[in-house]
């Protein structure tokens, strides 16, 4: 009987431990659904805090790149239309009472100027002055015959002074910003003989023939009519009963009576009419054929 009584005592120890067990474990199943919340919570929690940290949809992102895009690109354009980019030589005329040489300028645009003597050669420049600092930036290496200028207002003009060595006379230029045309290059030659003149054009006329600088242009003068060339890079015009070379070559025969270059190898030739020109090309003399003449 005392044997029966210990069993049943036993089977109620293990019953009130089980009971035990299954409260603590639904207690703790209920702290951990209290600890971590709903789903439906967290998901809304976790929308808010992307929205808060990258407010903008990808394709709002790509709209405001492209209006930002179009804004800079409006801002970069040229109002109205863009200068025309030109380059030309220029004969100084350095008498009493002649006109100043007039370089079109654009704010934004770099204009090279460039001064040479009457044989083509570079006239080194010795001290220049500008009318209006605060208009102009003018860099110059300190011993070449260039100097580059810029406009620094749109539309305000003024004047520069070029001393060149060995020359007493400034060539007086007038800056003039604000036009349809620009000059990247102008090349200004100035009347007499430089110090890098050579010895064998020493007896040449010192003043530019502005016909001349017509043809090295590129701008034949009026009734001047152009012919072909056959041979090598040449061009030809007949002019008053002479013939004109614009070429890099060098012409042999016939004797030329007149000519004129430019800083990049470019000459100019004035000849009697002839249907064939003796030139050299880099070492080989080779025969121009002139049609028409």
């Amino acid at each position: 009987m005392a044997q029966v009584k210990t069993i049943l005592s036993q089977n109620k120890s293990t019953q009130a431990a089980q009971s035990q067990a299954a409260s603590t474990t639904a207690a703790a199943s209920t702290a951990s659904n209290s600890a971590f919340g709903d789903t439906s919570m967290s998901q809304q929690a976790f929308a808010n805090t992307v929205r808060s940290m990258m407010p903008l949809t990808p394709d709002q992102i790509r709209t405001l790149r492209q209006l930002f895009n179009n804004s800079q690109r409006a801002a970069a354009d040229y109002p109205g239309t863009p200068p025309k980019p030109t380059s030309s030589s220029v004969v100084v005329n350095l008498s009493p009472g002649a006109t100043p040489p007039i370089i079109r300028l654009r704010s934004g645009f770099v204009t090279s100027l460039v001064f040479l003597d009457s044989t083509g050669e570079p006239w080194p420049i010795q001290a220049y002055d500008i009318g209006d600092p605060n208009s102009f930036n003018i860099q110059w290496n300190q011993k070449g015959n260039t100097l580059l200028v810029q406009s620094s207002s749109a539309y305000k003009s003024g004047n520069l002074a070029v001393m060149l060595k060995g020359q007493d006379t400034p060539v007086m230029v007038t800056l003039m910003p604000g036009q349809n045309a620009v000059d990247y290059r102008v090349d200004l030659r100035v009347p007499g003989l430089g110090p890098n003149a050579s010895a064998t054009v020493s007896s040449l006329p010192d003043v530019a023939n502005p016909q001349l600088l017509d043809f090295l242009n590129g701008v034949p003068p009026n009734g001047a009519k152009e012919v072909q060339v056959q041979g090598g890079p040449c061009q030809a015009w007949e002019s008053a009963g002479h013939l004109y070379l614009r070429t890099q070559l060098t012409v042999l025969s016939p004797s030329w009576l007149a000519s004129m270059s430019s800083p990049d190898g470019t000459h100019v030739y004035e000849i009697m009419k002839s249907p064939v020109v003796l030139a050299s090309f880099r070492g080989k003399v080779i025969q121009l054929m002139i049609q028409g003449v």
